[in-house]
C-alpha cells in the first residue's frame, strides 16, 4: 500500500466516538483527484478523507461526519 504525505497545514486531528463508546483519534485530510486542464493536469481537492493511526484511508459516510472501520463499527467525529 502507498503512503501519501500531506502537508502539514491540511491536516486536522480530531477524536471519533464508536456506538459501544470507543475512542480513536483520527486526522482529516483532503480527498485530492487529478484534474485535465489545457496545460497538463493538476490535483483538486475534491472533499476529505479519515486518515487512521495505522495508515489506512477511509471515506466519510454521506452526511461528512461518520464513517465505518469495518463491518458494523462506525464512528462519529466529536
Amino acid at each position: 500500500m502507498c503512503m501519501n504525505w500531506y502537508k502539514l497545514e491540511k491536516i486536522v486531528n480530531r477524536i471519533a466516538i464508536a456506538m459501544n463508546g470507543d475512542e480513536i483519534t483520527v486526522k482529516i485530510i483532503p480527498h485530492q483527484k487529478r484534474q485535465n486542464t489545457s496545460t497538463g493536469t493538476m490535483q483538486v481537492e475534491v472533499g476529505k478523507k479519515i486518515l487512521l493511526e495505522s495508515g489506512q484511508e477511509i471515506d466519510f459516510n454521506l452526511d461528512g461526519k461518520s464513517f465505518y472501520t469495518a463491518f458494523n463499527q462506525m464512528y462519529r467525529l466529536v
